[in-house]
Parts: C-alpha cells; sequence; structure tokens
C-alpha cells in the first residue's frame, strides 16, 4: 500500500470551511453536518506506519499561537505549586519512549479485559518499570471503563479531508467516549490544565462520526491524566454540549490553518 503522507491528506482541501448547521447538538450535525449512508468497508488505514504518519490535526493544534506564554505559564505554575526547582529536563525522545511504553501496557489491559489489581499481583514484574506507576495512577478509572470499541485506531474525516489516531472508544461509567490518556510531571486537576487537548478529542470524534467504518457514533469524551508516581490520575469528562463547544473551536481553527496555507 502507497504511504500515506501529510500531502496526500491535505490535497484538495478546500480554502474556506462553511458549517453553518453545526449548531445542533446532534451526532450527525457534530460530524460535521456530513450522514454517509453506503455500507461500511474495510479501513485501508490499518497498514499506516504511525512512526511516519504526521496527523493534521497535530499540525494545527501546534500552528495556533497560544494566549498562555512560557512566562505566564510558569507564572501559574508557581501560583499553585510554589516555585520552579531547576533541574535536567527530559529528553523529548525519553517522553515519547515513555508514552508508547504506557499506551502499549495499556493495550494490553484493556485488551485482555483484566483489572489492573488482576494484573499487578501476577503479571505487572513484565512492565516496564518506567509505566508501573502510570498504570498504578490510573487503576481507579479502569474499574469504570467497559465495553472498548476501538484502540490506537484511525479515523478520517471524509468531509474535511483529515486523520487522526484516537487513544480508544469504550464506556466510562456507562457512557461511550473518546478517551485521550495523557502523562504528566505535575498535577493537572481542572479541565482547563489540560490546554488545546478537548479540542483535539473533539476533532478526533468529529473524524470518527464521519468515518464509514465506524457503525456508532461518539458525542462524549473524556481526558484522562496518569502521574509518574501512582497519585491517583484525574478524568476529565466532555459531555456532549462541551464536546459541541470544543467542536465549533476546532472548526474555526482549521479554517485558519488552512487560509495561513
Amino acid at each position: 500500500m502507497e504511504a500515506i503522507t501529510k500531502r496526500t491528506i491535505a490535497k484538495s482541501i478546500p480554502t474556506r470551511i462553511f458549517a453553518p448547521h453545526c449548531t445542533s447538538l446532534s451526532v450527525s450535525h457534530f460530524s460535521a453536518c456530513h450522514c454517509l449512508a453506503s455500507s461500511r468497508r474495510h479501513s485501508p488505514y490499518s497498514s499506516v506506519d504511525r512512526e511516519r504518519y504526521t496527523s493534521l490535526v497535530k499540525s494545527v493544534m501546534s500552528s495556533r499561537v497560544s494566549s498562555q506564554t512560557p512566562e505566564t505559564l510558569q507564572a501559574e505554575d508557581e501560583h499553585m505549586y510554589g516555585p520552579v526547582v531547576r533541574t535536567k529536563p527530559k529528553s523529548q525522545s525519553q517522553d515519547l519512549q515513555q508514552g508508547k511504553l504506557f499506551h502499549s501496557a495499556l493495550e494490553d489491559i484493556l485488551m485482555s479485559g483484566s483489572t489492573w489489581k488482576d494484573k499487578s499481583l501476577s503479571e505487572a514484574p513484565k512492565y516496564p518499570s518506567e509505566v508501573l506507576g502510570y498504570m498504578e495512577s490510573i487503576s481507579h478509572i479502569l474499574e469504570d471503563i467497559s465495553a472498548v470499541r476501538a484502540i490506537e485506531s484511525t479515523v478520517q474525516h471524509d468531509t474535511l479531508n483529515y486523520l487522526g489516531i484516537v487513544d480508544c472508544v469504550a464506556r466510562y461509567r456507562g457512557v461511550l467516549c473518546i478517551i485521550d490518556w495523557k502523562t504528566s510531571d505535575k498535577p493537572k486537576p481542572f479541565l482547563s490544565n489540560t490546554y488545546d487537548n478537548p479540542i483535539q478529542v473533539a476533532a478526533y470524534a468529529g473524524a470518527l462520526n464521519s468515518d464509514e467504518n465506524y457503525k456508532y457514533q461518539v458525542e462524549n469524551g473524556l481526558i484522562v491524566v496518569a502521574y509518574k508516581d501512582g497519585t491517583p490520575a484525574h478524568a476529565h469528562q466532555l459531555s456532549s454540549e462541551l464536546m459541541l463547544e470544543y467542536w465549533k473551536t476546532w472548526l474555526l481553527r482549521l479554517e485558519e490553518f488552512r487560509e495561513q496555507r
């Protein structure tokens, strides 16, 4: 299969996005006013090389100049957590490696249908030491996760021409959600601490709802922030109303991004 590149993803993209009907809470409108009635097909993206794949969603998010500068972020952190202690920063490769190990361990548990408590008693030693704290951190969250439908799954928005990779689709306390797993060295007890993550979750939900390869729709989201020291993770739920607001923000960001190109 021919490799999917950023250029391929972006081809034939309209210069402006018009979404005049995307104000309803209905799922069909949430997915950018586009609903396909054709039969489901096998996903052509199952063999995408994820090491080389560059997500348009992440490109859009990173291209936006944040209203918070490094200085204001530091001031906020010092206000909440006290003076910053200067330490040697971790390399980006270390962060990426830990993220991969964390997601791999998560996939193993979610696919097996067992709980972290079960694994920690019998199989925890097989997991890298770098992720044991993270897994302990989210153990109470995993108890409320059920009916897993997708893990590390590619979604495509046919109308808006973008792709994304969803961490997980499952029920959290009975509600079907797009779940985004995050790791952090600092506490993030409030949704606002996750900055633009909710917009990314809404973008992925819109893509899934538009993708012919999924036989269900998702209106809710969940961002889980895990901590390396095992501190209980924070779970930030995104209701359908919140998701719609973040979806509107995503449409504006996407339009701005394409106008700049």
